[in-house]
């Protein structure tokens, strides 16, 4: 230190010479509750003996900028993975920190909303939140939430999402071109982009006269689901169109268990990109999603929400320009839904 310079009376001293927690001194000092009237006497006592002294500057930034964002997904599945992946790196680029809830089998989505909420995040990046509405709006009341890779309801969130319509139609007409026209759905089941999924089905099909050809059948978003749908199949289509990745992996397993050639008897397709679709063990056609500018807009948008004057931008735009395939449309209850263009990869699976 130089000569001369007078060293500031930190809240970490004061703890040190009371023998007290920091978060102790810290909720004494600062009136907060849950501190004995006698402990929080004592604190103040010595804190005023030290000369200690609030930082006005620093509890404002406690309060209005944590740089701290939270992102909630769900272990085991792999693009959510590549989201959260996606999220770092967005964060890292914008200076901030990203706090992360992970929904596993013995912790739901509203727990893990909550522990963000507790952690003073100053907004919320929820990757397909499988939560209540009334909770998604509870958080969205307190912080700025961003849904990602979901439609929803509840007024006043911004929304981050593949065009599955442009996905999915991309997808018939790939089978379409190769002769193929009774395709099967194999849906997802609770998840949310399910019912976008097949809606999208249902129209691709319709477009190209095969609305007799429709068939949706019971499914999931793993590799069991996947398995299941296939086995449970009375008869086999000559394409299978599976909700996702994982649960397209689990179908063509299940296919070439029961001696079914894939493609030559049956096409199987999934959605999402994930690395291991490309593995020659698999060699499987999906459509990719752009999990990096998912992430990166979703990031981008709630932070023109939270810090406009930083972003530079009207509140809710993302700064800068849209990046190219990324379209941005009102949302009937409030808020904007950025959508990003997805990419169809053929491979040996349907070929």
């Amino acid at each position: 230190m130089p000569a001369g310079a007078v060293s500031r009376v930190t809240i970490a001293m004061v703890a040190a010479r009371c023998g007290r927690s920091v978060s102790t001194v810290s909720a004494a000092l600062n009136g907060a509750p849950g501190v004995a009237a006698a402990t929080r006497e004592e604190i103040l006592r010595v804190a005023d003996e030290m000369g200690y002294v609030a930082d006005p500057r620093a509890r404002l930034l406690r309060r209005s900028h944590s740089g701290l964002i939270g992102a909630g997904f769900a272990v085991g599945q792999a693009f959510q993975g590549l989201i959260v992946d996606g999220l770092y790196r967005a964060c890292a680029d914008l200076e901030h920190s990203l706090a992360l809830a992970a929904v596993t089998a013995h912790r739901d989505g509203v727990a893990g909303v909550r522990a963000l909420l507790a952690d003073h995040c100053e907004g919320l990046v929820l990757v397909d939140p499988a939560i209540p509405d009334h909770e998604l709006g509870r958080a969205g009341a307190r912080v700025r939430t961003v849904v990602v890779c979901q439609t929803t309801a509840v007024a006043g969130i911004d929304e981050v999402r593949s065009r599955d319509d442009v996905g999915i139609t991309a997808l018939i007409e790939h089978l379409v071109a190769t002769g193929r026209r009774r395709i099967v759905y194999l849906d997802g089941g609770a998840q949310s982009a399910s019912a976008l999924r097949a809606a999208a089905y249902r129209a691709a099909m319709a477009a190209h006269g095969l609305a007799d050809e429709v068939r949706v059948v019971p499914g999931g978003a793993d590799e069991d689901a996947g398995a299941r749908g296939a086995a449970a199949l009375a008869e086999l289509p000559e394409a299978l169109v599976c909700f996702n990745d994982h649960a397209a992996v689990g179908a063509l397993m299940e296919l070439r268990r029961r001696g079914v050639r894939v493609p030559q008897d049956v096409a199987v397709c999934g959605y999402d990109g994930i690395p291991v679709t490309a593995a020659t063990a698999f060699d499987l056609t999906t459509v990719r999603q752009d999990a990096a500018l998912i992430a990166e807009v979703a990031v981008r948008t709630l932070l023109a929400r939270v810090h406009p004057e930083l972003a530079g931008v009207p509140a809710g735009q993302v700064p800068g320009a849209l990046p190219a395939g990324v379209i941005r449309e009102p949302r009937p209850q409030g808020g904007w839904a950025y959508l990003v263009a997805p990419e169809l990869i053929v491979r040996e699976s349907t070929a």
